[in-house]
């Protein structure tokens, strides 16, 4: 019989992430580098994908002797210094330590080329989960759940005295179930009172005073996080209007054969443009546009939920929650039963910083 005192080690991932098959990724030409070469220390044993200024790589590491993820510049810039984005990346990430933030386990150069070296996540990421799920929704306590996590890693980032201002389902992977951030090109230091010089992220996630290139808070991270959750809970960006299929009974229990309708396409925004106000309002809806009630397009998301993630959308800064830990402390009492992070008796200390004014 089972000592009633010990209880099994309670599952932190998300239900959804088993629903997810690993469909390898075939190599495609615009790749530098072929399974089987060698950089240095690694070998090339796979693909994973390509972005603006480096490419990643499966790497088989003869100094850790395993596999881990190889993020190398592109080959424009051997013989150069690596781009801004990548020694910014590099230099906030040996800085970092964080179950929900991808370890890093080094850095270096081999033939002209700046690489760093974290570990390797199978997948899914958290878009791919969405691409999968009907209607590209998650059940409610995974999206809380997932958020949960996400949150803990930004909350960490910002005691580190960084600002994270990227978050969306593309940056975070996960480990086990566990959603784990990575991409960090575009970090950049808490300064209150300076303006950013850039206009850096994603435009459907970027808070109003993050387009408008005015001095930054945490709450900013805040605003990425709602439209995090938002788009968990209706497979939506926050201001996008309701569609008739929004009104369809959404049963978690049914069978989930149907296929996903196509994503929306992302728009990644890239240096700063010299735009017009109007330009700006086209471009970032969020100027003029306040974020649709979540239950316009998901009548199973809670109404008090849905009061949260509005004020986590609101377009004053002054007005969210001013911590990320605060919208945390409120969140989680909404995950309930076997849903629950801890066990309701667990003694859980709440920090000074939770405070949700």
């Amino acid at each position: 019989m089972p000592d009633p005192g010990i209880a099994r080690a309670r599952y932190q991932g998300l239900v959804a992430a088993r629903r997810w098959t690993h469909d390898p990724a075939r190599p495609r030409a615009e790749f530098s580098l072929a399974v089987g070469d060698r950089l240095g220390e690694l070998t090339v044993i796979g693909h994973l994908a390509r972005g603006r200024v480096a490419e990643l790589y499966q790497v088989w590491s003869n100094r850790h002797w395993c596999a881990l993820t190889g993020k190398v510049v592109h080959p424009d810039f051997v013989g150069e210094r690596p781009p801004v984005a990548f020694r910014n990346e590099a230099r906030v990430l040996h800085r970092l330590r964080h179950p929900n933030i991808v370890q890093l386990f080094g850095s270096g150069e081999a033939d002209g080329r700046s690489y760093l070296l974290m570990e390797y996540l199978a997948g899914p990421s958290l878009f791919e989960v969405l691409e999968a799920m009907p209607k590209r929704r998650l059940h409610v306590p995974d999206a809380i759940r997932a958020v949960m996590n996400v949150g803990a890693a930004v909350h960490y980032l910002h005691r580190c005295g960084y600002l994270y201002r990227d978050l969306k389902p593309a940056n975070i992977h996960l480990r086990e179930g566990v959603p784990v951030l990575l991409d960090f090109d575009v970090v950049r230091p808490i300064k209150l009172t300076t303006r950013p010089t850039d206009r850096l992220g994603t435009a459907p996630y970027m808070a109003p005073e993050q387009v408008l290139q005015e001095p930054l808070s945490p709450a900013t991270d805040v605003y990425g996080l709602g439209a995090l959750l938002y788009e968990l809970l209706t497979g939506r960006w926050p201001n996008e209007e309701p569609a008739e299929e929004d009104d369809d009974f959404w049963d978690d229990d049914e069978d989930w054969d149907d296929e996903p309708p196509p994503p929306p396409a992302r728009h990644v925004e890239g240096p700063p443009k010299a735009l017009t106000t109007r330009e700006l309002e086209v471009r970032y809806p969020q100027l003029r546009i306040p974020a649709v009630p979540p239950r316009q397009h998901n009548a199973q998301v809670p109404p008090e939920l849905e009061a949260l993630i509005l004020r986590a959308l609101d377009s004053d800064p002054r007005a969210r929650f001013q911590t990320i830990s605060g919208m945390l402390a409120a969140l989680a009492p909404m995950l309930k039963g076997r849903n629950r992070l801890w066990p309701e008796e667990a003694p859980i200390e709440r920090r000074a910083d939770t405070q949700s004014r």
